[in-house]
Parts: C-alpha cells; structure tokens; sequence
C-alpha cells in the first residue's frame, strides 16, 4: 500500500490517491493537530470517508499503539463479577479517543466495510440500541421503552427471572479480551450474542471504555440523555460527525419538544391506571412500595396542564400563541413546578412508567408507556445549567383540526411546542467537555459560513474539494423555457398554472428520449408532484395520448409514497423496471428533501439524469420555519456594531440556503463514483441568477450552462450521452452490482496486479445484460460497499439472485427464465460491421474452470466474463440468416481450449499480448470498444482511429499491425490510413 507523508504523519492508504484526496487528509491532519474544529465538504464518489479514517487513525497512531491485544502490555480484564460491569472508565489507553458518528447504522456498515479495506487495526466498537443487538427472544420482540424497561427489569439481581445473556458477560470477555482488535459490525456483535451467549448490547456498552474508535449513530452525541451514559474520556477527543449535512436540524431537534393534547390525554389515562394498580395492591397485597397519593398527584398536575393549553388564548388559528422561551417556566410556575420541585415530579413520573411496564410484563401485556414523554421533556426544560438556554427558545401553542368526537365532547386539539432555534447550544455542550477537534463532512456542506454561524463554534480549518471526475464527464444545464417557449418557474404563483405544467411534462418527455437508463426528477414538494401527475395523466393534451402515457411508452414510471412505510416498495418496483430489458429505462418522480434525495447511492445506470424541477422552499406559512426567521432577524438586529450585519445569516439567507442544500442532496444522487457520468438539469430560469448558481455545489458550478433555446438542450444532452457511452462501454451498469459479481467470481493476484477488492463492470444495454470483469484500479472505494441480502448461500440483489457454486463462475439468474450451464469448450462470437437486422440470438453459459459439466443453452441473453482468463470471456454466439454463411469477416474470433484453426489461436494470443502490454485503464478501453462493436454501437470505421491511438508507440506497434489481421478486408485501407496519419503527426 502506498504511504504518504502529510503534514509529518505517515498515512498508509489502500490506493494511489488522488490530489484531491491528498489535500483532504491534509485538512484532517491540520485539525487534528492544531486541537481545532474543521468542516470539510467532498462530493460523493471522491473517496471521503476512506481517508477520514486513514488520516485520523494514521494520526492518532503517531501518539502511540492502539489498544488491540498484540499492543497491550497487559491484557487482563480487571473485573471480577457483574457487579463491576459499567463501572470502569478507560479511553485508549489515556490517548484521545475518537468517535465517529453518522447519521443511521447502513451508513456506519459502510464506514465500518472502509476500516476494513485499511491497514489500521485500532480496537473499537459500534454502538447500538437494544432493538438491534438484544438477543433475549422474550424481550427483542418489544420496541422503544417497553423494551428498556423489560431488559433492566430483567437484568437487575433482585428479580427473581435474570437475563442469562448478561450474566454471561464477565466471562466471556474474560476470555475474549480481543474482541474489537479487528472491525466488527452489528451483525457480527449479534451472533456473538447467539452463539456463545452473551449480551452484544452490554458488551458494547462495556468494551467501549477501553477503545480507540467507537461508531455511533448522531444520537449518542447530539442527545444529552444518551452521551451521558458515555464512558469516554472527553478531553482532547475528537468526534467526527459524517454526512453532516443535516447536523442543524437534528441537534435543533433533539433540544425540541411538541406535546399534542392526544399525548397528554393518554399520560393523564396512563396515571389514572397507575392510581388505580396502586391502591388494588395495597388492599390486596398489602404492598405499600407505590404510593397511590403520588400518581394521583400527578395526574392533577397534567389536568391542570391540559386545562391551561386549552385556555390559551388564540386569535388567529394559523399564527397560533407564541411566546419567548422563558414563558415556559411561567407557564410549569403556575402548576408549582420550579427548578426545586421538578426532579421529584421527574422521579414520580418514572416511577409511574416502570410500574406500568411492570404489570404489562406481569399480565403479557404488549404496549409503551407515554408518561415517559413527559419525564423527557421536563428533563429538557429543567436542564443542569437552569434557564439561561431559554431565549433561543420559543414557546409555541397550536390549535389543530378537530374531528367530530372532540368537538361533542367540547375538547380543543391544541400541541404545547417548545422549539430550539440555535442549533449550537448542543454543540457548545458538546465542546464544553474539552473535546480536541470536531470535524463534520459531507458531500454538501456549502455554504459554510452560516453553518457555522448556526453551530456557533469556530471552524478555522475548511475545505471545499473538487470532484475526481473530468469535466466531460458530467453536463450541467438551466434550461429556462420549454419546448413551446414557456418560461419554466415553478414558484408559488406560477405553479398552478396549466401552461407551466404542460410545458415541464413536455420537457420531461423529450428528456426521457434523450437520456438512457434511470432518469430522477424531484420536484420541490409532494403536493408540486402529485399535481403536475394528476395534470399530466388527465389534462388537455393536443395529442391522441397524454402526456403521462407519452412518458410511459418512453421509460417506466416509479412514484416516491409520502408514507415512509411503503417506501421500500417502491424502491423494489425501481430496481426490478431498471432490470427489466424490454424498456429504454425508468423515471423516478421524487421530491427534494425525501428518502430517493439522500443517502441513497443511485450509480452508474441508476441515475443517468437528474432532473431539478424547482427551488424546494419550506412552507412560509409554517409556524416554525417563520418563528426560526424572525429569530434570526432579530440575533442579526441585536449583534455587534462591530460585525458587519451583511455577514451575519438572517431569516431569508437561512431561508434560502435550506432550499440550496436540498437542490445539492438531491443532484448529488447522479455522479456516484471517479467513472461514472451524468447530467444534471436546472428546469427553472431562476437558477440562472448568479446568486442562486453560488449555491450550487463547488464542484458542479463551472459546469453550468445557461440554454436560452431548448432545442439547443436536447442536442446538447443527446450528444453528451453519446459520446459518453462510447468512452465508457464497459461501465454501463451500477457498482453495486459490481460488487456482487466481483466478490463471487475468482481473481488472478500478482505481484505488479494485486487481487481486487471489488469489481468494476456490469455491462446492461437494453435488451443485453452482459458482465465484463477485470482487475480493480487503484480508486478509493468510496461508494463500493452496498447491503446484500443473504438466502442461504444465495445473495439477491435488485431482484437478482447470485448463485454460488464451488468451482465455477456464479450464474446470474432473474426468476426462472435464466439457467446456467458450463463446457470444458469456450465459444466466442464472431463479429462484423455489416448491418444486417437483429437475428434471434441463442447463449451458451459456461464454466471456463470447470471440465465435468454437461452444457446448456437458452434463448435469453447471459453473459458472464472475466478478462484475467486472457479471453473475451462467455460469448453469445449469433445465429446467421439463411443464405448469409460466411459472408462477413470477423473482426476477431477466439475459441478456447477447444480452438482449431489458426486464426483462432493467433486471435487469442492477441488478446493475451494485448493485456500484457496495456495497463489497466487502456486494455479496459479496448475490452469496451470490441464489446460496443459487437453490440452494434459503433461502427467499426469510427473505432478504428481509437484503437490506432490506443496501440501507438515503439512497444506496441506489433498490436498495431496484429489489429490489422482482425480487421476486415474492405476496412484495412482505412485502418492503414489511419495508421499513416497518426505516425505523421507523432
């Protein structure tokens, strides 16, 4: 592995990295070192989490060696019995520990799979809820704190029924004390748990004192409830939060409340319950632990409560009442509940919720307490530093819809709110702690200056990193007007309009001609979407079909759901139409700032286009988007004379950049990795002002071009893609499946050519699925890892299923329709330039290991091949028409070991030299160009001059003459014009 040296620091990375790359380790080495904060922004593909890890870890190495057992001096665990479990507090050996945080588990899997593909063996852990890594099957069926308090029920030593998991514990980690010396996920934590027994949730919980990196999920450190159960060592620490994008928002909302009067009327019913247990026990039982006098207590405080959200006056339903922060504690004052008396009204409402649990326990009863909502949200208010938080604070009461039972009933359907809009409270928590250094990164960080106004800390060390790609890789476009000349601008007063509607599905038809594959269109809301699809399925349209069903005949539609619970659905539907052969490709209709516009990897095919159909703003109307502006108004007004006012972020400049980071999530789905290639399409004129374009991502903006003519788009768009296809043949399919391939079939490992870790070519073409499989350049896999779905020893994928089998190449199957089958005997196509009209084509699937095996053909189309074989891999073999025999000339024919002829051998001895003498990226080109011809995609006369290119120089020019031989007759002239012209002008 190549080693660089970076600011003093050694840092050992898997790849050849690129500049970019370099001067990204660069940045987290300067943070760590100077004990400072840095934002740090790489787009998607470039590599970023990868070298996060490298340079930190190469840094955090330089101090001293990591944790894992061959390090340690003494590897005796120094407790005793379960007494001691969560008792000690390390942290590293006393060197600062790192915490990486991202935002769901799926993105830590990711990360945890890039430890992996490093050298770096630092002992860490990865942190989960009990949901995820609890193995006791009379507690894991429970959800949120039903399940809590079930397990603390079960593992405290007074109960008479005890987890046997975690009692486990001690000994297993004394005789494991290497657990966590190499990367291990969830899953791994979670047969651990099954197979020899002990908790994985208390192990964590227990392993994570004495580590050098933990991954956690942004809740551990963003929640105050959960970073104290923390055991870590917070002086000089560094936490890393990735995909930090959203990080405003979440730690807004994790210092947020909103209580609905249907919340609180099941609070009030739970305590009336919690009285009633109470006083049955004492007469029965004669058990006086629970005092039925508190429950009733609190029930009264929460009437009350109820009682006075209900009073307040509201003039105008839509403004709602709102007052300063502050008014809470005036409001909580009237009930008796202060700073003094809330810790006891906490304790009491706690104690009501575990008793609860208790008695569903005891009765089998499924369900979760909600008085615990209520202990959470007093806790909130009733912080450890008093009240000086409370004016970025707003109080807020709503007045909802009501329905038909509560306006009998005489009840107002009111939510108590008691918003946090200074997201950096959190993070001032935080550094408080003496933390070293925070790095947040992500794709889309731009711009930094508010964000790090928001987060109120100082980020002296930034960067904003271009992409690995080439510019001809991606085209970017405002297309201002549609095909009839209509302005497209989808802003409040122009949105509803049948014209504008019109035009955009017009726009979107001639897209989905142009564009192959996957094309993403996101409109700025659910409500924009489903308007312009009712419109265009059952609008006035001049044609005989409407404009949906001219979409349809073009590629297959897929809708986003508003409802998350059926997104996987739809998500199904999109792989399964993006498989299907019979069509030119799908659209996906999704919205900005939904589950298809972030964290979601949409590679290669997936995503050819995206389509940008507006600026995705927040509703003006809300409550909480017009309270967060006036807040921000008046922080402006209330700052410094000493600050120019024009650099502090106000209300609209909030405004503003919130719809911009959605526009870059959602654009970021379409170039995914160094060698990929899309286009990205601004459908709105208003992108084509110059202070909209500064938002967009660094790395896109010198590509924007502004079209005042929309006939000039489509030629442009039609003519990218055509180039770009042709440039890169062979990487027509999506890396995940890539992946899958690469891990099943077996590589060649030299020294100069060491084995892969994935693959790099999925070819699909419309009718063609065929896979090329070579060795993997040295490109950081920033995006390679994606989640697989194990059946047995069967993976499937996008409605694939991979089949293993020993000793053969894996078969590729979709249902039934496709079969695998193997030959001791190779047959390769024979190729022409001739344009004769497509002939039914019949395939041979075989095993180029394998010699026992009885062979098989189909009628559909599978190809599987890999280039370290030194042949063109498993080759479909073309029927002839009738009278045609032998009329056209192969461009190049190879049998295997089977081969004949001359001809075939000499073919296949060019192919070998051909590999020999090309590095990895030119003999990936000339596998794609003879892949293309045989396609029909090009003509062989317009590759002949690449191919000429490709074989120039001293020590290649027996290629170039070789070729010849392959070429067929009436094409040789050309190909040695071709020849003379190129050495004229060496």
């Amino acid at each position: 592995m190549p080693i660089y040296s970076i600011r003093g620091i050694d840092v050992d990375f898997p790849f050849e990295a690129y500049q970019s790359q370099i001067i990204y380790m660069d940045r987290v080495i300067e943070s760590l070192q100077n004990n400072c904060h840095a934002l740090l922004e790489s787009p998607t593909g470039t590599g970023k989490t990868l070298c996060l890890l490298c340079a930190t870890l190469a840094w955090r190495k330089s101090l001293g060696c990591f944790s894992t057992r061959k390090d340690r001096k003494n590897s005796d665990i120094p407790w005793k019995d379960s007494d001691d479990l969560m008792s000690q507090s390390g942290g590293g050996g006393g060197f600062p520990t790192i915490v990486y945080a991202s935002r769901t588990h799926s993105q830590l899997r990711q990360v945890i799979k890039e430890l992996k593909r490093s050298s770096y063996r630092p002992k860490m852990v990865v942190l989960g809820s009990r949901e995820q890594l609890c193995v006791n099957e009379e507690v894991n069926s429970l959800r949120g704190k039903a399940l809590t308090n079930a397990c603390q029920y079960l593992c405290k030593k007074r109960g008479k029924r005890q987890c046997n998991h975690f009692n486990r514990i001690p000994d297993y980690l004394k005789h494991n004390p290497h657990i966590g010396d190499e990367p291990v996920d969830i899953e791994d934590l979670v047969n651990i748990g099954k197979d020899s027994g002990p908790c994985p949730y208390y192990i964590t919980r227990e392993v994570h004192k004495d580590v050098d990196i933990i991954f956690a999920p942004y809740n551990y450190l963003i929640s105050n409830g959960y970073r104290k159960y923390l055991k870590v060592n917070w002086n000089n620490s560094v936490l890393i939060f990735d995909e930090a994008h959203n990080l405003e928002s979440l730690c807004a909302d994790s210092a947020s409340f909103d209580l609905p009067s249907v919340l609180l009327s099941a609070c009030i019913s739970e305590a009336q319950e919690c009285v009633e247990l109470a006083a049955a026990r004492r007469n029965s039982l004669n058990d006086v632990s629970m005092n039925p006098e508190n429950f009733a207590i609190l029930k009264g405080l929460l009437l009350k409560l109820q009682e006075l959200i209900s009073k307040v006056p509201i003039p105008k339903r839509d403004e709602g009442f709102t007052k300063p922060g502050p008014y809470i504690y005036e409001m909580l004052k009237s009930l008796n509940i202060t700073h003094e008396t809330a810790p006891k009204l906490i304790g009491t409402v706690e104690e009501a919720a575990a008793f609860l649990e208790e008695e569903k326990q005891r009765t089998a009863t499924n369900g979760v307490s909600k008085l615990e909502i209520i202990a959470d949200m007093l806790k909130l208010i009733f912080r450890e530093n008093g009240s000086n938080h409370a004016d970025v604070y707003r109080v807020h009461i709503q007045e909802l819809e009501q329905n038909p039972t509560d306006v009998i009933k005489g009840k107002v359907s009111r939510t108590l709110s008691w918003w946090c809009f200074s997201p950096g409270i959190t993070m001032l928590d935080i550094a408080k702690k003496g933390v070293g250094s925070i790095i947040l990164t992500s794709g889309t960080l731009s711009p930094m200056d508010s964000l790090a106004q928001e987060l109120k800390l100082d980020f002296p060390v930034r960067l904003e990193n271009p992409h690995v790609i080439s510019s001809n890789q991606l085209w970017a476009g405002v297309v201002s007007t549609g095909p009839s000349g209509y302005v497209l601008n989808s802003s409040y007063r122009n949105r509803d309009v049948p014209e504008y509607k019109q035009e955009l599905g017009n726009a979107i038809v001639n897209f989905s001609r142009v564009v192959p594959e996957a094309l993403l269109i996101f409109f700025p809301s659910y409500y924009l979407m489903d308007s312009c699809i009712s419109f265009w399925k059952n609008g006035c349209h001049r044609n005989s079909m409407t404009i949906w069903e001219r979409i349809c005949k073009l590629k297959k539609p897929v809708i986003e759901p508003k409802d998350s619970s059926l997104f996987p659905a739809a998500m199904q539907d999109f792989s399964e139409k993006l498989q299907d052969r019979s069509s030119w490709g799908v659209v996906f209709f999704a919205v900005c700032r939904g589950k298809v516009s972030e964290g979601l990897d949409f590679a290669d095919g997936a995503g050819r286009a995206v389509v940008i159909t507006g600026l995705p703003y927040a509703r003006v109307t809300d409550p909480r988007v017009k309270l967060k502006r006036d807040f921000l108004d008046e922080q402006s007004q209330r700052a410094d004379v000493k600050v120019s006012r024009s650099t502090l972020l106000s209300g609209s400049m909030w405004y503003s950049q919130e719809a911009a980071r959605a526009v870059n999530q959602a654009i970021g789905r379409v170039i995914r990795h160094r060698h990929d290639f899309g286009a990205i399409i601004f459908c709105d004129d208003r992108f084509e002002q110059p202070s909209q374009q500064s938002k967009i991502s660094l790395w896109i903006r010198p590509n924007v071009k502004c079209y005042s003519r929309y006939g000039e788009v489509i030629s442009d768009l039609a003519r990218f893609f055509r180039i770009e296809r042709s440039n890169f043949p062979g990487r027509l399919g999506t890396e995940q499946e890539n992946n899958i391939v690469s891990t099943l079939l077996p590589m060649e490992s030299t020294k100069d050519n060491p084995t892969p870790v994935s693959g790099t070519n999925n070819l699909k073409d419309f009718g063609i699925a065929q896979i090329e499989l070579s060795t993997l350049e040295k490109i950081p896999p920033a995006n390679r890892a994606s989640p697989l779905e194990h059946d047995g020893n069967n993976v499937k994928w996008k409605g694939l299923t991979i089949l293993k089998h020993t000793g053969k190449i894996p078969r590729i199957v979709k249902g039934d329709v496709m079969q695998g089958c193997s030959s001791r005997k190779t047959k390769l196509v024979e190729l022409s330039d001739d344009e004769e009209t497509p002939v039914e084509r019949r395939c041979e699937v075989v095993d180029l290991e394998c010699d026992n095996c009885e062979k098989q053909t189909c009628k559909t189309e599978v190809l599987s091949s890999s280039s370290c074989f030194n042949t063109m891999g498993l080759i479909r073999k073309r029927k002839a028409p009738e009278g045609q025999g032998s009329a056209s000339s192969s461009v190049l024919t190879v049998r295997g070991n089977g081969g004949g002829d001359k001809k075939e051998a000499s073919a296949s001895a060019f192919l070998s030299q051909a590999k020999e003498k090309l590095n990895t990226e030119e003999y990936k080109k000339f596998i794609g160009y003879m892949q293309a011809l045989k396609k029909k995609e090009i003509k062989l006369a317009n590759v002949m001059q690449s191919i000429v290119q490709l074989f120039c120089g001293r020590e290649r020019d027996h290629l170039l003459m070789g070729f010849k031989d392959f070429v067929p007759v009436k094409y040789r002239p050309a190909y040695e014009e071709c020849i003379k012209t190129r050495k004229r002008e060496g």
